[in-house]
């Protein structure tokens, strides 16, 4: 998905759409996804006066995240809309075309990472996880040492 200023401005008048799907696993190594399917980019394009290119973008794939409680994977699926704008000029708004390409490739990657959710849980986790063995025995007096020295110390 990466195209020269010219050959976007040439396939504007003739099909302004988008309608793709790439691999984006390379991306994966190093982040907590433990695996993405083909993302299927769908979408168009408008130029403004030759400077500015506006890209709307629907985006859809399947993440699988490990679950945060039982640690076993889940499959997250993903659709959503972005819209990225790229132009010849600097701006808080835009990015800025480096060259004369637009590669959009690590632009959906961005995007993916950024509504992926901090963590998942499975439907069933709760109910696979004991949480009342979780305190000391009742009887158990034990005092960190770090904290010994305030046991004596009362307001």
């Amino acid at each position: 998905m990466k195209w020269t200023i010219a050959e976007l401005v040439k396939q504007y008048n003739i099909d302004n759409t988008i309608d793709e799907t790439v691999d984006l696993k390379e991306f994966i190594a190093g982040t907590d996804i433990l695996d993405i399917s083909p993302v299927h980019v769908t979408g168009d394009y408008e130029i403004y006066d030759g400077e500015e290119f506006n890209f709307l973008l629907r985006i859809e794939c399947t993440l699988t995240l490990q679950c945060a409680i039982t640690l076993k994977e889940i499959d997250y699926p993903m659709d959503f809309e972005v819209e990225e704008v790229f132009s010849t000029y600097e701006d808080d708004e835009t990015r800025k075309i480096n060259g004369i390409t637009i590669d959009l490739l690590p632009i959906i990657w961005s995007n993916i990472y950024l509504e992926k959710p901090m963590r998942v849980i499975s439907k069933n986790a709760y109910d696979e996880v004991d949480f009342e063995n979780d305190e000391l025995p009742s009887g158990d007096k034990t005092i960190n040492k770090a904290f010994a020295s305030l046991k004596n110390n009362k307001n």
